[in-house]
């Protein structure tokens, strides 16, 4: 698949945001938006390996109308062939996803 760095999402399911495989290059930061105009969100962002989860981020609330920056640049995402990176939200609160990254 190729890689997309911006995402809209609306459920509680458990979401790829970069799969293993995208060559999404060095992903530098991550922007996660509460787009709703009422209610917060708790939100997971989760590094998943062949068989492991790593959370960056567990039930970290964002409340509405406000974005959440999480610096990356020193976490290893191999997203060559091994690493995807996922999102999980707490309710089915609406989120905006602007991935950063380096290319290669």
């Amino acid at each position: 698949m190729a890689f997309v760095a911006r995402h809209n999402i609306t459920t509680v399911l458990t979401q790829d945001l970069v799969t293993a495989g995208d060559n999404a290059g060095n992903i530098i930061s991550i922007n996660i938006a509460n787009v709703h105009n009422s209610s917060a969100v708790k939100v997971d962002l989760i590094l998943h390996s062949p068989g492991n989860d790593h959370y960056i981020i567990k039930n970290v609330e964002i409340n509405s109308g406000a974005s959440l920056q999480v610096d990356t640049k020193d976490i290893a995402i191999n997203t060559n062939s091994t690493d995807s990176l996922r999102i999980k939200l707490g309710s089915a609160v609406p989120v905006d996803v602007l991935i950063n990254t380096i290319r290669w």
